[in-house]
């Protein structure tokens, strides 16, 4: 029979564990990675950023846990997102956020596709 704490500390994470905040810059805070996919934490303080990118081998897929921001998802849109917000780039698709609040952002990013991705800056 398998061991349950190994079981627990590949399979089961705790976000309020994982979460790293920094004054100076947002953090991207890596909590699993497979040959298909990846997941982190961001934890952006108030007017901090994730800068506008896109992938083009995989999907992008953040989960707003905390907090409100504004979410890019091109060059000249915004969209007001918050806590329960799910969004989706898909690949070659643009998207950026920023902490646009007084509070802490917080979201689950989960990567899927061929790994490891890339990334393009505009």
């Amino acid at each position: 029979m398998p061991n349950i704490q190994k079981i627990m500390e590949e399979r089961v994470f705790e976000i309020d564990k994982i979460a790293k905040f920094d004054s100076d810059k947002p953090q991207k805070n890596y909590f699993y990675e497979t040959d298909k996919t990846v997941g982190a934490v961001w934890c952006l303080e108030p007017g901090q950023e994730v800068y506008l990118h896109s992938h083009s081998n995989v999907d992008d897929i953040w989960v707003c846990m905390e907090g409100t921001g504004t979410y890019f998802p091109d060059l000249e849109n915004e969209i007001q997102i918050g806590k329960g917000m799910v969004i989706l780039a898909k690949p070659n698709q643009i998207h950026g956020m920023r902490n646009t609040g007084k509070d802490r952002f917080l979201f689950v990013g989960f990567a899927a596709g061929s790994l490891p991705m890339d990334i393009t800056r505009y």
